[in-house]
């Protein structure tokens, strides 16, 4: 959660509210109330009504939502690669494993095509498997190569 909206939640959550409520009877007798005003032929009545107190158990239930919410984004983070210390750092400075930033575009296109080529030969049905396994192989070679060029460890 951004720290603006968590602000904004615990505010409206503290301050006590007061509600503006109209209170206006129908043509039927009947009695309504309601947030907005009603047309201007209804006589209405204006009611100001003061919100209760947040009760003691939701102060605490906004406190394990915090903690819930930290365990969350660290959770995402060890998904993503991101070393749960780097969390506190803004996203920009942080890096995923094995992605360095100064993989060329042409390389980085040639890994997704090659990447690509991979997963479709493995779900394929057809031609023959032993032809299917040489093509997976000079793909899989080709990526080597290419992470060799970077010194990084292929996945």
């Amino acid at each position: 959660m951004k720290p603006v909206l968590t602000f904004a939640v615990m505010l409206a959550l503290v301050l006590p509210a007061r509600a503006q409520v109209y209170k206006w009877t129908d043509a039927d007798g009947q009695v309504h109330y309601g947030g907005t005003p009603p047309a201007a032929d209804r006589p209405s009545q204006t009611l100001d009504i003061q919100s209760q107190p947040t009760p003691e158990g939701e102060v605490d239930n906004v406190s394990s939502m915090r903690r819930a919410t930290r365990e969350l984004r660290e959770l995402r983070a060890v998904n993503r690669g991101v070393p749960v210390r780097e969390l506190d750092r803004p996203r920009s400075s942080r890096r995923k494993k094995n992605t360095p930033t100064h993989i060329g575009y042409e390389d980085q296109a040639k890994i997704d095509n090659l990447n690509s080529d991979i997963r479709r030969l493995s779900s394929s049905t057809l031609g023959s498997a032993s032809s299917r396994a040489r093509e997976i192989h000079a793909a899989k070679s080709e990526l080597r190569q290419i992470y060799r060029k970077y010194g990084i460890k292929p996945p």
